[in-house]
């Protein structure tokens, strides 16, 4: 299933809105990012990725306030995997890094699916804005995206007050592996 659908795309999109109100454009840049391009741009190294992803969840509190994994396409193949309720129920941190880096050697979507996604969302914006996004944030992360050619971008300082975010992507196949009952 295509990211990029219109049909599929936009209820999506407003379903992720509902569960996280403070999502502003560029955090939803970043789940297109994400859910089409997948997570390779993090792995140059995967000794180094390891160590990092164990550190950080050594140091994240444990906690039930998050799902423990959240689907980030409309086709719920590839999700966002939140660390402080896998540490909350001994979730194992080699288990974990096997599965982020068999995700991230994966081939998700491609560069002109995410310009096309940014585009659909662009274009669903002119008449409405959704949970209380501005236009000149929206045209501020277009730009921004379109002279960079579509990096990857952290989330919005809001996002990342309110949702405190630590999560790793996983692919939802890979998930039996990692649930604790």
């Amino acid at each position: 299933m295509s990211l990029t659908g219109k049909p599929e795309l936009l209820p999506w999109l407003e379903q992720q809105l509902s569960c996280r109100p403070m999502l502003k454009p560029r955090d939803a840049y970043k789940l297109l990012y994400q859910g089409l391009l997948g997570s390779e741009h993090l792995i140059a190294s995967p000794a180094s990725f390891a160590h990092w992803l164990v550190e950080e969840l050594h140091a994240v509190a444990a906690g039930e306030s998050d799902p423990l994994w959240e689907s980030i396409r409309p086709d719920g193949s590839l999700g966002r995997l939140n660390l402080r309720p896998y540490k909350a129920h001994s979730g194992d941190p080699d288990v974990l890094v096997a599965a982020c880096l068999e995700t991230a050697v994966r081939k998700w979507g491609t560069l002109d699916e995410l310009k096309a996604a940014w585009d659909l969302v662009v274009e669903a914006n002119h008449s409405t804005l959704w949970a209380g996004w501005t236009t000149a944030e929206l045209i501020e992360v277009t730009h921004l995206v379109q002279a960079m050619d579509y990096p990857a971008l952290h989330h919005s300082q809001a996002y990342q007050q309110t949702y405190q975010p630590a999560y790793r992507l996983v692919a939802a196949d890979l998930l039996p592996g990692l649930m604790i009952v």
